[in-house]
């Protein structure tokens, strides 16, 4: 009954209380460390954290590591303290491929690729290719995405794609095993000819952009369902007079939009949303500016007032658009700074990769 008495408080009362707190509550006792280690308590915590308009960045390069606070938007450049990665490996090596529940999913390259779940509020990690073969993960022709089932489970799914073939397989925390699903049939996605991004999760579904190289009416998303672990195929606004067309995924109050980037004889940035299995088109952005250098974009993101966006190109470059009063209301829930070019959000939690 006393054990039953503390975990109510525990789960009512204390995951209400900013990450350091709860950190330092684990040093009270023996139960207290045990009750509020839970993977229980880490999910109940997370959620109440979800809520808080203050969230953090943070920012790679090839010599920190650095988190910054995110108020409202916009990024606090006087909050920045630099943190280390827990993996003995050279920065450069190190890309954001997912941000999700407080978990930064990460690749190092060439050791070979590995994937590491890291939480870099308590530095507690995963290596999820331990004891893999040595291209199990290919980060040129692979795709991933993280979520949590309805029990609560946390998973990262892994599309390989191999010898023609795409082969998914899904990662359980609670069981720490991988399992083989079934994709698609008759889909030739395994192809040169697409490239894939990380999943994004919106209503339980990760969508998994994956454009066409060569021919833009070819492109689709390929839709997750996190619950039934089935795959579907969507269509994306298709206009076949187009080429070389890029597109980025973003999640807006829990529904699907997706910025699109056409390259006619002017760049033309489109934004769309997609409910009711439709698409509808919310915004269309004539000018932006397009940033070849990372460094460069880098240092210029602490300088941002609200008034401009940015756009992820698959294909090389990052494109800055200039958005105005209606528009910045609009994207203001967005999660942002999803794995660009090493730059993610995430909310300060003690869910653990473990």
């Amino acid at each position: 009954m006393q054990r039953l008495e503390f975990e109510m408080f525990a789960n009512e009362i204390l995951s209400r209380l900013p990450t350091k707190y709860v950190a330092r509550l684990r040093c009270v006792s023996k139960q207290w460390r045990y009750e509020l280690s839970s993977h229980l308590f880490a999910i109940i915590h997370y959620r109440r954290m979800a809520n808080n308009p203050y969230r953090k960045v943070i920012k790679f390069t090839n010599s920190s590591i650095d988190i910054h606070n995110l108020i409202r938007g916009k990024l606090d450049i006087s909050s920045g303290k630099s943190i280390s990665f827990p993996v003995d490996t050279h920065l450069s090596n190190l890309i954001i491929l997912a941000s999700h529940y407080g978990i930064l999913l990460m690749c190092i390259q060439w050791r070979p690729n590995e994937l590491i779940l890291w939480n870099p509020t308590t530095n507690k990690f995963l290596n999820l290719c331990d004891k893999k073969p040595n291209n199990f993960f290919d980060l040129r022709e692979d795709a991933v995405g993280i979520y949590m089932d309805s029990s609560n489970d946390l998973k990262i799914l892994l599309l390989q794609r191999r010898n023609d073939a795409v082969i998914p397989r899904v990662y359980s925390r609670n069981t720490r095993e991988w399992k083989t699903l079934t994709f698609l049939k008759g889909a030739d996605y395994a192809s040169t000819l697409y490239w894939w991004s990380s999943g994004t999760l919106c209503n339980n579904i990760l969508y998994f952009p994956s454009p066409h190289y060569w021919m833009p009416a070819k492109s689709y998303t390929i839709a997750f369902d996190v619950e039934s672990e089935t795959f579907s195929k969507v269509s994306i606004p298709q206009s076949t007079d187009l080429f070389g067309r890029q597109c980025s995924f973003l999640n807006i109050r829990n529904t699907l939009h997706m910025f699109i980037v056409e390259e006619t004889p002017k760049t033309i940035v489109k934004l769309y949303k997609f409910e009711d299995q439709m698409w509808s088109e919310v915004s269309s952005f004539r000018t932006g500016k397009l940033f070849y250098s990372v460094e460069s974009w880098l240092n210029k993101l602490a300088e941002n007032k609200g008034d401009t966006w940015t756009v992820n190109v698959d294909r090389g470059g990052i494109i800055e658009i200039q958005i105005g009063m209606k528009d910045s209301q609009y994207l203001r829930d967005a999660e942002r700074f999803q794995g660009i070019y090493n730059v993610a959000s995430f909310e300060e939690t003690v869910v653990s990769p473990i």
